[in-house]
């Protein structure tokens, strides 16, 4: 296996971007083109078992006659958001703090982007200024194939099996869509994906979506008087009895939201979508309630049978926390590996989703290790290549 640096270069060279409005799955050809590198990598790696499944997943196991298997997850695909495929990454040894200049237009400026302040005196690299990194998740295979290798050469010193697999599309929410918990045949798993080492997660938003139809009644606008509803004017309505301060750019932490991702419409019709999070599920209950109640409002203040209101809610992924409490096996390999690294590590809750929180709850317990990758899904983001091969050194002693 080539060096986890060379081995990453070659690996975030290959386009995977996803795409959300393909009707396909994977999302796009280059996923497939890009399991099958993988493929051909494990069995370079005398993997024989590794193989592309027909949904383009990629499993691979190695037996070490032990009786629990541990198993290792990445998503292949990057960001919709900016093209991938970068071939000119900048290394950085020893970083100093100072502003990084990525081109002649763009800079990332420490005091812009405070993560930098973390990475001082490690190794990172950064892209272009024009291309996605694809650090997420590229970072987490380069980091597993990594590992596997030495796991391969060093098979005595490690008390469990090795179960692999890299899933397409996690970037438009379908990572987990196709993920077979009987192909990976694992007790226990992790995912690699996000961003510093020194955090760990096994907690998540619990996620709703919402849409909203507001049917009005169109008429010329010349004899409109107390005939005309316009649907539009409704859903601006709607949007202002929202709670103001219950928005993604006003809340932190554990606080969740009802975040407005759409409105579209005119006189006749128009629609609102939705998205609701809270770690809370009861708090994310309350969020389904605010929105109903405000379409009884509605309904009430202007009760035409003409004017309709069609509020569906449906719900999307749960807070893995609510696993966990009652089963620690997972967090608990966690704490032993960082312990024997003399690695400190963090828990932090996801403000957002994961594949390993619905992995989880196929029964698979599945919580999250950062693969050291910041500010991603843009072109400002940066790897930590020192935290990278730390990881793999950490994972070494979470199979021991």
């Amino acid at each position: 296996m080539k060096d986890i640096v060379t081995l990453f270069k070659e690996l975030i060279a290959f386009d995977t971007m996803s795409d959300e409005s393909s009707l396909s799955y994977p999302s796009s050809d280059k996923e497939l083109e890009f399991a099958d590198k993988l493929v051909d990598i494990l069995h370079s790696e005398n993997v024989a078992n590794a193989y592309k499944d027909e949904y383009g997943l990629v499993y691979a196991k190695v037996d070490n006659n032990k009786e629990i298997t541990i198993g290792l997850i990445a998503h292949m695909d990057t960001s919709p958001e900016l093209k991938g495929g970068l071939k000119n990454p900048v290394i950085v040894n020893n970083y100093d703090g100072s502003i990084i200049k990525l081109n002649e237009n763009y800079s990332l400026d420490p005091k812009e982007f405070p993560f930098l302040n973390e990475l001082i005196r490690e190794d990172i690299i950064h892209t272009d200024g024009e291309h996605l990194l694809g650090g997420d998740d590229k970072a987490g295979i380069a980091i597993i194939l990594t590992f596997l290798s030495y796991y391969l050469s060093h098979k005595g010193e490690f008390n469990y099996n090795l179960a692999i697999c890299f899933t397409p599309d996690e970037e438009i929410g379908k990572g987990a869509l196709h993920f077979d918990v009987k192909k990976m045949n694992s007790d226990v798993a992790f995912t690699l994906d996000g961003g510093s080492i020194y955090e760990a997660n096994y907690e998540n938003f619990n996620a709703a979506s919402a849409s909203l139809t507001i049917k009005g009644v169109g008429i010329h606008p010349g004899s409109a008087k107390n005939i005309m509803v316009n649907a539009a004017l409704l859903g601006s309505e709607f949007i202002n009895l929202l709670p103001k301060d219950m928005v993604p750019e006003k809340t932190e932490e554990r606080e969740g939201f009802i975040h407005l991702t759409e409105f579209s419409g005119n006189v006749e019709e128009a629609h609102l979508n939705f998205i609701l999070r809270d770690h809370d599920s009861s708090l994310l209950e309350e969020k389904k309630i605010i929105l109903k109640n405000i379409v009884n409002t509605l309904k009430e203040k202007y009760n035409n049978p003409k004017v309709k209101f069609i509020l569906e809610i449906h719900d999307e992924y749960r807070n893995m926390f609510d696993y966990f409490i009652n089963d620690m096996k997972a967090i608990n390999l966690i704490n032993k590996a960082y312990l024997n690294s003399n690695v400190k590590i963090s828990y932090t809750p996801i403000r957002g989703g994961t594949d390993g929180a619905t992995i989880t709850y196929m029964g698979l317990p599945c919580p999250n290790l950062g693969v050291g990758d910041f500010s991603p899904h843009g072109r400002y983001e940066v790897v930590s290549l020192t935290q990278m091969k730390k990881m793999v050194e950490i994972l070494k002693e979470l199979y021991k």
